[in-house]
């Protein structure tokens, strides 16, 4: 054999050689691979966990959420509706579209918290439960300058969801709601709180809560739950022309209206009886006030709280309770927070000294 056709079967050995090694490391790292893949089941634990974790969780709060259905009644229209029922005519309907919403129940008696605005003015209020129950709902009492009203339905052993504090929510906190957005029932969304002590997103005497969690209509009266599965808000309003933009009314507060209406029987309206301005620094420079923000006081009226715990013309309120005061909207809000029989400390300013002074809240007497 020539020396040619050696040196080419000498060149094929050494290539099929190197072919092989190549081919076996490659097959080595496939398999290697395939060991250590995150696909494979069970390989994210935590994440396994935490997931098990928020289903639990919505599984315990869902049932205590219902929607709603409530039929209204133009009064024209149905005093019409009588007069035709009266000549023996055909009458109109005089219903208007159902107004869709949701509730959460609060106590296992079946006492429901919703918005106002669901149920105002309603003939007939329908309530869907978790468990396919359609029970007639009973109105007890709303507080319509925060937008809450209790209804009842005859049942008990309900599933009920508690009260957060409100006070410790914090912006960045993972919350879900839960409502009939859309007539569709049982819906469950995730976001976050975004802001908090938001005003001026409408003419209620509250602030909200600001989150991203997806809201539509009939979310209204639906809870807002952390992951605890505790009511920390009520949801109450969307943000128009914008997306991921929702409000919800602070769980303290529901709870005030809550206990105004069931145990108390009396809508609270919170008094101190000191009349005030809202303090501009122009004001304050011509006042010659250490201060540039806060509530001046005006006027105190005689008898009044306010007079009985020593507050005069001329001083400053700064906060109620440790909450900021400085305007008419933020001493709405703190009033409303409040309920008669509770004690408030005021913060104000008198002669350049801060001062806390305790103030013992009664009814308003007008």
């Amino acid at each position: 054999m020539g020396s040619l056709p050696r040196f080419l079967i000498f060149v094929g050995v050494v290539v099929l050689g190197i072919s092989v090694v190549y081919l076996g490391r490659r097959l080595d790292l496939v398999k290697s691979a395939a060991i250590q893949s995150p696909a494979v089941s069970g390989s994210f634990p935590a994440l396994s966990a935490l997931d098990a974790e928020l289903s639990q969780l919505i599984g315990h709060a869902v049932p205590a959420v219902v929607s709603i259905s409530a039929r209204q009644y133009d009064p024209a229209t149905d005093q019409l509706r009588r007069i035709h029922d009266m000549l023996g005519i055909q009458a109109p309907a005089g219903a208007k579209t159902p107004e869709l919403g949701s509730g959460v129940i609060v106590s296992s008696e079946g006492h429901i918290l919703t918005n106002l605005h669901v149920v105002n003015q309603a003939k007939e209020v329908t309530v869907y439960l978790s468990d396919g129950r359609m029970l007639a709902a009973q109105f007890l009492g709303a507080d319509p300058l925060v937008d809450l009203a209790i209804i009842k339905v005859d049942a008990t052993n309900l599933p009920s969801l508690p009260f957060a504090n409100s006070d410790d929510v914090r912006v960045g906190q993972m919350v879900f709601a839960i409502g009939n957005p859309l007539g569709l029932q049982e819906t469950v969304t995730q976001g976050i709180i975004s802001g908090i002590g938001r005003r001026g997103v409408n003419d209620l005497n509250a602030e909200f809560f600001q989150t991203d969690a997806a809201i539509n209509p009939g979310n209204s009266g639906g809870p807002l739950i952390n992951v605890r599965g505790e009511m920390v808000a009520v949801n109450n309003s969307i943000a128009l022309q914008s997306q991921g933009i929702s409000f919800a009314i602070p769980s303290n507060l529901a709870r005030r209206v809550y206990e105004d209406v069931v145990e108390r029987r009396e809508i609270s309206r919170p008094w101190f009886g000191a009349i005030t301005w809202p303090l501009s620094p122009d004001v304050a420079n011509r006042l010659g006030l250490p201060v540039s923000q806060g509530c001046l006081i005006a006027r105190v009226m005689d008898g009044s709280p306010a007079a009985r715990a020593g507050l005069v013309a001329g001083d400053v309120i700064e906060a109620i309770n440790g909450k900021p005061a400085r305007n008419g909207p933020e001493i709405r809000s703190r009033l409303a927070e409040l309920k008669v029989g509770d004690v408030a400390s005021v913060t104000i300013v008198r002669g350049g000294k801060r001062i806390d002074v305790l103030i013992d809240v009664e009814q308003q007497r007008f």
